[in-house]
């Protein structure tokens, strides 16, 4: 069974940039993005083929991929082919970002690729970005044309990208691995309840069901719960943990007990995310980096 790799994720995991600027969310919903974009697909030509199905097998770092992805739209006549992406948002058009615009053009660049390998006799694809503000229902489009070679130096240097963090993945997974695999329980013996309860977290993760557990202070929770997540990792049952905490003083044990274990050899990668308002100095609230 190959792993599945949408288009979409694609093209913002290796194109996508960013700062540490303050951006506003947009309210537009998923929901109401799908009805502009049914909306739009009912107003077009009777070639039209909307929600044009795409994919190619790949072999990436010896793993078997299936990229795959719908075009918002196709059109293919004899005399030319052409691929519409729509894209809705309150931002006006002329306010997108640079690298928001690279992500929709990646995005339609990938699919006229896809598409070229499947319709060999096409030289080349018109390109159409139509970007519907929704705020205002004002709608603007903009074109390129894409060659065959161009779509597939495109395709060459996104996965070529891919590949490199494939490789970096696999890298830290062999060398976090072992470590695992050799981890014992960081304490001489098991507070009372304490086995169980790591146990049931494992024998929970193994089954894909929900535990919940109650536990009284002392009985070591923290460590009874990230020691047989961990255990799982490394038999690659499961590729992350999210901890989450609704107190400071609980995310403390909590980074302390990765400390301790990776004290005893463990090799794992953590990160602590903390709200921006935690990490502020008073006088630096208003401030823009």
């Amino acid at each position: 069974m190959p792993i599945k790799l949408g288009v979409r994720e694609l093209v913002e995991f290796t194109l996508r940039t960013g700062d540490l600027g303050s951006t506003s969310n947009s309210q537009n919903t998923a929901l109401l993005g799908a009805r502009i974009h049914r909306r739009l697909q009912k107003q077009r030509g009777e070639n039209y083929q909307k929600e044009y199905y795409l994919d190619k097998h790949l072999t990436l770092n010896g793993e078997d991929y299936l990229l795959h992805g719908r075009a918002d739209g196709v059109t293919l006549t004899e005399a030319a082919a052409s691929i519409e992406e729509i894209k809705t948002s309150e931002t006006v058009f002329d306010q997108l970002s640079d690298n928001t615009l690279t992500l929709y053009w990646g995005q339609v660049k990938l699919y006229a690729y896809l598409l070229m390998e499947k319709e060999t006799d096409l030289d080349d694809v018109t390109l159409t970005l139509t970007y519907f503000q929704t705020n205002t229902e004002t709608m603007t489009q903009t074109e390129q044309v894409i060659t065959r070679q161009a779509a597939k130096d495109f395709f060459d240097q996104v996965i070529a990208e891919y590949v490199t963090w494939l490789k970096f993945r696999s890298d830290l997974r062999e060398r976090r691995d072992p470590t695992i695999q050799q981890l014992t329980f960081p304490f001489d013996h098991y507070r009372p309840g304490q086995r169980e309860l790591a146990v049931a977290v494992y024998k929970t993760i193994l089954t894909s069901k929900r535990l919940f557990a109650e536990a009284p202070t002392g009985t070591g929770k923290t460590i009874s719960t990230l020691f047989p997540t961990i255990k799982a990792i490394g038999e690659r049952v499961i590729q992350r943990i999210f901890y989450l905490t609704a107190k400071q003083s609980t995310r403390t044990v909590a980074e302390e007990a990765i400390t301790l274990m990776a004290s005893q050899g463990l090799k794992l990668k953590s990160i602590t995310l903390t709200a921006k308002d935690k990490i502020q100095f008073p006088e630096e609230a208003d401030l823009q980096p």
